[in-house]
């Protein structure tokens, strides 16, 4: 599995080829418009990562954010 070492959105998405980015630009717009309320976007594991933040829920069982989705553009597939 590829993993990104970006910092942020922007930069997980500008590290991509172009025609990769586009995509993965399409399906996240989709997935913000539709995210419930208190779902963080962030990067973890490597990937843009959609969460439940601490803040909001901390009682978890590692002390990590509830991850709610992910989208990552792998070497041969889109994954989320």
């Amino acid at each position: 599995m590829v993993q990104s070492s970006a910092a942020n959105v922007e930069e997980y998405i500008a590290d991509l080829p172009p025609d990769r980015a586009d995509v993965v630009e399409q399906v996240r717009q989709l997935v913000v418009d539709n995210l419930p309320a208190g779902v963080e976007e962030t990067i973890n594991w490597g990937m843009i990562s959609y969460e439940i933040p601490l803040s909001r829920y901390p009682d978890t069982y590692n002390a990590k954010p509830l991850l709610f989705a992910a989208l990552a553009a792998q070497k041969h597939h889109f994954a989320l």
